[in-house]
């Protein structure tokens, strides 16, 4: 007897050792990964803000052109021109304010610009080009445009722009500002910055790299603004004649608690699993021993039924699965997971409490049958249907233990579970008898024949028990499986 006691606590601290080794490396896989799916997030998601920008400024350009197709169709109008700018400004929330003059004119459309305080470089052959200029410690972005004598624009305040992007395209750990191809600040989330230029030598090279060659550029960088070491994506962004470049400042994904969680959830779980496995094992080998010698025939057969039974109940793909959901669980949802823990010790102190016994009322039946349908539940969603009529759990009768979950392991182990075919389980009472039926589409590696290999140890217990038989079969497209009610 000491020498299978000393070979059980080697096999538990090998299963421990096991078990942890395995957490360890699907724990190590799933951050790998889940850090790769968050860095494709991150860049995915600055090109689509980048679009978004460029698409804004795209739309600024072209009623700017609307302004020289009305010169060009109906001619000069200053207040038909004035109110169309007022129209077009009103259509466009980031443009601060549009403003024409004729060069014979001394008042100007919103009179506050000075034509000295314009700064942009225009090309002979260009209707419509852009600049910055600055004007009470402010700065602007202006399109300025010219027909025949006619000049006319649109001013972006820069200080606004953030906040406007930042409503129009709301950012998650992480910030983005604008600059141009000399580092000169456009937009950023502090206005002080705005019209300086960035300092960082490294940071210069690389807006002017992305500015010529027009390509995204990512790399680990450190931000001043934060003062954190981030993960830095550069956007080329085409307006008008220039090239902008958005800058996003990205917080690295930082899962260590998750992590943690993870392991200790699984670690406590492995552990549980063993000492179950360890007190089920000693106990089954002193009732074997002690039975053999004492038992006549028929209470020894009783006792390998109960065995049997037992070992249907710890299914070891049901634990491997179970593990599995769960790790999926820590990372996307903690609480379920927590949870998920809970119903797992419900099925195993079920098994504990239950292990002298080979009948149990159908409300326990029941009850360890829902504890075992969550888990599964978690696995195949809303393709695994569990239906149980009203007042089937007050009747005061008894069945087997652990019958209702092995008829569901049975029928989901069995049959083909996907959206085009879910698998629908339906426990009722008819004619003083529990029956459990469920969809039948069998498996093309499985016939019926195998089936029923499953179900023999209920078919001994109630042979054992009583003359009334469990029987099932197949009717349909359902597979009905019928348990008469025992007494002890």
């Amino acid at each position: 007897m000491k020498f299978h006691k000393a070979n059980l606590i080697i096999v538990s601290v090998g299963l421990l050792l096991v078990f942890t080794v395995a957490i360890w490396l699907i724990g190590r896989q799933i951050n790998i990964t889940t850090d790769r799916m968050y860095r494709t997030l991150v860049v995915e998601s600055g090109r689509y803000r980048a679009g978004l920008i460029q698409q804004d400024f795209d739309r600024t350009e072209k009623l700017g052109k609307k302004i020289d197709e009305t010169l060009e169709s109906q001619g000069y109008h200053r207040e038909k021109l004035s109110s169309l700018l007022d129209i077009l400004v009103s259509l466009d929330k980031k443009i601060t304010r549009g403003w024409v003059k004729k060069e014979a004119e001394q008042v100007i459309y919103n009179d506050w610009l000075q034509k000295d305080t314009i700064r942009v470089s225009k090309g002979a052959d260009e209707i419509w080009e852009s600049g910055l200029y600055g004007n009470e410690n402010q700065f602007y972005r202006i399109l300025y445009g010219r027909w025949q004598d006619i000049e006319f624009g649109f001013d972006i305040s820069l200080t606004d722009l953030h906040s406007y992007f930042t409503q129009l395209i709301p950012a998650r750990k992480n910030y983005a500002y604008i600059a141009n191809a000399s580092g000169v600040l456009i937009a950023h989330p502090d206005k002080d910055l705005i019209g300086q230029s960035l300092e960082n030598s490294r940071e210069l090279h690389y807006l002017a790299q992305v500015a010529q060659e027009k390509k995204e550029f990512h790399y680990p960088g450190f931000s001043n603004f934060l003062a954190l070491a981030v993960e830095k994506s550069y956007y080329p962004i085409q307006v008008g004649q220039e090239t902008w470049v958005m800058v996003i400042n990205t917080i690295p994904l930082d899962n260590r608690q998750a992590m943690a969680e993870f392991h200790r959830y699984t670690v406590w779980i492995a552990i549980v699993a063993i000492l179950i496995f360890c007190a089920l094992l000693i106990f089954s080998q002193y009732k074997w021993q002690k039975e053999y010698e004492l038992r006549r025939k028929a209470e020894w057969e009783s006792m390998q039924l109960k065995i049997q039974q037992l070992k249907n109940q710890l299914n070891p793909h049901f634990l491997f699965n179970a593990l599995g959901s769960l790790s999926a669980l820590i990372t996307t949802d903690p609480a379920l997971a927590k949870k998920f823990v809970f119903e797992l010790a419900k099925v195993y102190r079920y098994v504990l409490e239950k292990r002298n016994e080979t009948l149990s009322t159908v409300k326990e039946e029941l009850e360890f049958t829902c504890h075992y349908y969550f888990l599964q539940k978690i696995r195949f969603g809303e393709q695994l249907r569990l239906h149980i009529s009203e007042g089937v759990e007050e009747h005061p009768g008894k069945i087997p233990v652990a019958s209702l979950q092995l008829l569901i392991e049975n029928a989901i182990k069995h049959n083909e579970i996907t959206h085009r075919y879910p698998l629908d389980i339906s426990i009722y009472i008819a004619q003083e008898m529990l029956i459990v039926d469920n969809s039948y589409r069998p498996r093309r590696d499985v016939s019926l024949d195998s089936i029923g290999v499953g179900l023999e140890s209920i078919q001994e217990i109630y042979r054992y028990h009583s003359a009334e038989k469990f029987e099932y079969r197949v009717v349909g497209d359902r597979f009905i499986c019928i348990l008469p009610f025992l007494k002890d």
